[in-house]
This record gives C-alpha cells, structure tokens and sequence, in this order.
C-alpha cells in the first residue's frame, strides 16, 4: 500500500515534532513488559470473579498478590519505553551514516508537499502507521519496527526478487536494498509481492539512478544485483562518480 498523507495525518505522526520519533516507538522492550503487566491484572480480575463465589475475600486477595506486581512491570514499561523514545536520534543513526541534522531534515521534508507513506500491508491503525515507510525529496525510511532512514542519493539497489539464495540453498522472496557500502540497508523476507513492486517503482521514479531489476545488464556485461553485490557498487560508481 502506497499513498500521499493528508495533513491532519501528517500532523498526527509528528505530534511530538518528529515522525521518525513516532515511528522509532513502535518497539522496545518496556512495550513488552506493560503488555505483560495489563495482561497479568486482566488474568487476576478474571480470577477474582470466577473463584468470588466459593473463595469470597481470599479470590480478592488472591487477584491482588497477582495484580500488584504487574503494576510494577507497568511503570518499570513505561519508564523503560520512555528512555527508548528519548534515544530516537542515537537509534537511527547507530543504523545508517546520518548525522543528526540529516534526521531533523527527513522530519522537515516529511511535512512537505509530495511525501508518501507506504507499508507491506494494509493496516492504518496506530500500531501499522509506526510500522510504515515514507518517502520525501531526499529521504527514504523503509517499513517495518526497525530504524532503517538512508538518503535517496546513496541507495544503488532497491528491488523485489523471487531468486533470494537462502543459506539452505532454496530460494525465498525479498525486498532488499543496499547502499554505496555494501551493506544491506533494508532486507524483508517473504513480503506481499504486490505491495513491495508499488514500494520499489515509487522509490526509483524519485531516483532513476537507483537500481530496480535482479538481473540486468549494461555495455555487453550481465549483473547480478543480489549476488555480486560489490560489483554493482563498482558499476554504480563508476557510471555515476561517487568516490
């Protein structure tokens, strides 16, 4: 799924200033715990009232020794995910060669006429809008829990395959991606075939120089974008000039 935001959309997800904040909590390990916790005082209400009439008082004591230390995962979640959401900055460019005013910049560009959301599914809820990618003048971030923002400029690959070699010699689908280092910027196994292609058409026709096909072949010689992964890097600059 591919789309434009309208503004009150775009507001909603940079509420707190920064959507690459509002996405960057979609995970985290507090998340889990205050799940954990609300789930535990969910269990013991419904011990309570299901052992109320044989056990009276002691059901009552009994969902309270339960639900008083998941209270206690609730606020040890909260802090946690807190902590996690104020080291947005540091989380995305531990991942990427981007410096912090590179993220205040894809911020900007994302309030701005032309940006593009897209995701591998279909869902719009608050948990799915944190999970989707976007695309702005000079940025990408690609879908999905993990910090994965890259210039559009130093992306060489991006393309869905059906010919992924797995390490068991069998073949998988993928939507992938990588950049003028050599490293995989972006890899989902197994995505909806249809969703990825919208993904890869979107972000080549924002930089035709980025590289969209598997197989491809250039001056009489044939490439395997997947497979010879630094010789498409070579050709890539080679063609283009960057050192």
């Amino acid at each position: 799924m591919i789309f434009e935001p309208d503004e009150r959309l775009k507001r909603k997800m940079s509420k707190n200033g920064s959507v690459l904040q509002y996405m960057y909590s979609v995970a985290g390990a507090g998340k889990g715990l205050i799940t954990m916790g609300i789930m535990l005082i969910f269990i013991a209400v419904l011990l309570a009232a299901a052992l109320f009439n044989t056990m009276g008082n002691k059901a009552v004591m009994l969902a309270a020794v339960i639900a008083v230390p998941s209270i206690s995962l609730i606020v040890l979640g909260t802090f946690m995910q807190k902590k996690r959401e104020a080291g947005w900055v540091s989380g995305y460019m531990s991942r990427s060669s981007l410096k912090e005013r590179d993220l205040h910049q894809a911020d900007e560009e994302f309030r701005q006429p032309g940006t593009l959301l897209f995701s591998l599914d279909k869902g719009k809820d608050d948990n799915s809008l944190k999970r989707m990618g976007f695309i702005t003048a000079n940025y990408v971030k690609f879908p999905g829990p993990k910090p994965c923002i890259f210039r559009l400029e130093d992306i060489v690959t991006c393309l869905y395959t059906k010919k992924m070699l797995c390490a068991d010699g069998g073949y998988d689908r993928a939507l992938l991606a990588y950049g003028l280092d050599g490293e995989y910027a972006y890899l989902y196994t197994s995505p909806p075939e249809k969703a990825s292609l919208e993904i890869v058409k979107a972000i080549g026709e924002r930089n035709p120089r980025i590289i969209t096909d598997h197989h491809f072949a250039y001056e009489g010689k044939e490439y395997d974008a997947v497979q010879d992964v630094n010789g498409v890097i070579a050709l890539h600059k080679r063609v283009y000039g960057k050192a």
